[in-house]
């Protein structure tokens, strides 16, 4: 794992695809103190105060991964940031597709750019928001790893901790192979994820319903079961989490 630490720049991920494309090898890590152009989820942007947290990107060329199974990449980022929250001591949860949250508030954005060659993805660009040493914020439902426990932490050193237990499931998605590394895969992100289990109220088309999570399918989509028996599938933006 190499990290390039820099002071500021416009887009982490933007970075990592032009040294990507330069032909260094998976696993460099470009972080920024400060990101003036940082990206969500459908072009949302994403705040995060300067040098108060952590944002950076890890460059990947996962051509083991079909590109119809893209998600699972997704889902071992997230187990992995989840891990990293778990080790110092914050219980968190993967809110569906791979937001992280504790309790009910967002820590942690995540997104993950690819590029397709033939049936396999040829590279990713994971970018990670994870909010560390951030006490004030604008979004009412942000929380960060100081207001969980008051610590400050150093930024290198949870960037070197939390990239390698990325690395880490990213590794274990590679050795472990779709009949039995991937199921676990689907294991674990089952059982970490936010209202994992019970019902709660969705929104679609403006209209709330109660339901709850049956499956996250290998493509993405959230299956949720209906009070009724019915299971529905949706698709990232065509449901949302209602508080």
């Amino acid at each position: 794992m190499e990290l390039l630490f820099f002071g500021r720049l416009g887009s982490t991920n933007d970075k990592a695809w032009e040294l990507l494309g330069q032909g260094r090898p998976e696993g460099l890590v470009v972080a920024a103190r400060r990101q003036d152009g940082g990206r969500g989820q459908h072009g949302a942007r994403w705040e995060s105060r300067p040098w108060q947290n952590l944002t950076f990107s890890v460059a990947l060329r996962p051509d083991f991964l079909p590109a119809e199974s893209m998600f699972y990449l997704s889902k071992s980022v997230a187990l992995g940031v989840a891990d990293f929250l778990r080790s110092e001591g914050i219980r968190a949860a993967i809110k569906w597709p791979n937001d992280i949250y504790v309790a009910d508030k967002k820590i942690c954005g995540i997104l993950i750019e690819q590029r397709i060659c033939g049936e396999r993805i040829a590279q990713s660009v994971v970018g990670v928001g994870l909010n560390v040493n951030q006490r004030r914020f604008a979004a009412p439902h942000a929380t960060s790893m100081r207001r969980c426990d008051g610590k400050v932490r150093s930024l290198r050193e949870a960037l070197a901790a939390l990239a390698a237990a990325i690395l880490r499931r990213y590794e274990a998605l590679r050795a472990g192979g779709e009949a039995q590394g991937w199921a676990e895969v689907d294991r674990e992100y089952a059982e970490r994820l936010y209202r994992g289990s019970g019902f709660f109220p969705y929104r679609c088309g403006g209209k709330t319903f109660s339901a709850c999570v049956d499956a996250a399918l290998p493509s993405g989509e959230l299956v949720l079961r209906l009070e009724d028996g019915t299971r529905r599938c949706f698709a990232f933006k065509e449901v949302e989490f209602v508080r």
